[in-house]
């Protein structure tokens, strides 16, 4: 199935939404929130996360490989 993302999320659902919560820039909020999807199942799809945070899928790919590279300090770092 195309788009469908093998991304390891370490992190609970309970992290992740109260790390998003504490964003005050939209980026990491938004970042966060893709991971949020994911992880709680609400999207199984990249296609599916780009369409509920408004970004297209190469940027939400883009986010997932960098989350897998460094984790959340490089994904929602400066």
């Amino acid at each position: 199935m195309t788009g469908v993302t093998r991304v390891v999320i370490q992190e609970s659902a309970e992290e992740l939404k109260e790390k998003m919560n504490q964003q005050f820039q939209a980026k990491g909020h938004e970042r966060l929130q893709a991971l949020y999807l994911l992880k709680t199942g609400q999207c199984q799809q990249v296609i599916e996360v780009a369409a509920i945070v408004g970004r297209s899928r190469s940027t939400v790919h883009r986010w997932l490989h960098t989350y897998q590279e460094g984790g959340l300090a490089r994904l929602i770092g400066p």
